[in-house]
C-alpha cells in the first residue's frame, strides 16, 4: 500500500478542521465506559494520521501508541504533539504488518481506515494486527464505508473551499464506484491559492472499500474476535439501517 497521503498531509488538517475530534473522542469515551468495564488505559491507534484522535484522548488521560505509514503526516503529528506538550509515541508502519510485541486494552481505527483495507488479504492482516497487540477482552473499535449506503445513495461530485485571510484550499472530489470490486476511486484534487496565485496543485486518488456487516463479522471472527455491536457512526444506541453511510464496529478479544 503507497502512501496516499503524501502530498494531501500538508493541507490535511485544514481541509478537516471543521471535523469535530473531540465529540467523536466522546464517542470512543461512551464504549470505553459501557463495554470496557473501565478499564481502558493503553490505546493503540492503527491509521492516526495527524493524530486528530490521539491528542484529546491524552488529553483525557490515556497513554496512547499511533501507528501511520505516512511520514508527513507524522512528521505534522510530532509537531502537533509537541507544541501542544503532550507525550505520544509515533511509529511508521504498515498496519497490516505491525509487530509491537506489546498489548493494549483497546485498539482504534478511525475515520475509515478499515475502508483502505481493499482486498481481503488486507482486511484479514489489519483485523489480525488489531487481535495481536489487545489483552484478553480488549476492545477494537473503528468505522468505515457501509456499502448498503454506498450502492444506495452512491457516492458523489463534491467541492470543498476553505478561506483563512488570504489564502484559499479549494478540494474538488470526484468518485468512480466499482460495484462488482466493493470500491470507490476517490479521485482527489487539491489547490492551494493564495490571492490571485496557484501555489500549489494536488492530484491524488484513493481507493476506498465499502463494507458489509457480514463480512465485517466474518473476518472478526477469523481474527479472534467477539462481535458486540454495529451501529451508525457516533450514536451508539441507534439501530444500522441502509442509510448510514458511515458503520461504526465494536468487538472484543476473545
Amino acid at each position: 500500500m503507497t502512501d496516499q497521503f503524501n502530498n494531501y498531509a500538508h493541507s490535511y488538517d485544514t481541509i478537516y478542521e471543521d471535523k469535530d475530534y473531540e465529540a467523536e473522542c466522546d464517542f470512543v469515551e461512551r464504549i470505553f465506559d459501557r463495554y470496557g468495564n473501565s478499564f481502558v488505559k493503553d490505546v493503540l491507534d492503527l491509521g492516526c494520521g495527524t493524530c486528530g484522535h490521539a491528542l484529546p484522548l491524552i488529553r483525557r488521560g490515556y497513554h496512547v501508541t499511533g501507528i501511520d505509514q505516512s511520514k508527513k503526516m507524522l512528521s505534522y503529528s510530532r509537531k502537533k504533539s509537541a507544541e501542544a506538550g503532550l507525550k505520544i509515541t509515533l511509529i511508521e508502519s504498515d498496519i497490516r504488518t505491525l509487530e509491537l510485541n506489546e498489548k493494549f486494552d483497546a485498539v482504534l481505527s478511525m475515520f475509515a481506515v478499515m475502508s483502505y483495507q481493499t482486498t481481503n488479504a488486507d482486511l484479514s492482516n489489519a483485523f489480525g494486527t488489531a487481535s495481536k497487540h489487545l489483552k484478553p477482552n480488549g476492545l477494537f473499535i473503528f468505522d468505515g464505508w457501509h456499502g448498503p449506503a454506498v450502492l444506495a445513495e452512491r457516492p458523489g461530485e463534491r467541492v470543498k473551499e476553505l478561506v483563512k485571510e488570504n489564502n484559499r484550499i479549494i478540494r474538488l472530489t470526484r468518485p468512480a464506484l466499482n460495484v462488482l470490486e466493493q470500491t470507490v476511486d476517490v479521485h482527489f484534487k487539491v489547490l492551494s491559492i493564495n490571492g490571485s496565485r496557484l501555489v500549489s496543485e494536488v492530484d491524488e486518488v484513493h481507493t476506498m472499500r465499502f463494507l458489509f456487516a457480514k463480512e465485517i463479522e466474518y473476518y472478526l471472527e477469523k481474527s479472534g474476535f467477539e462481535l458486540i455491536k454495529f451501529c451508525p457512526f457516533m450514536r451508539l444506541d441507534d439501530e444500522l439501517t441502509e442509510h448510514d453511510w458511515n458503520i461504526a464496529t465494536i468487538a472484543r478479544k476473545r
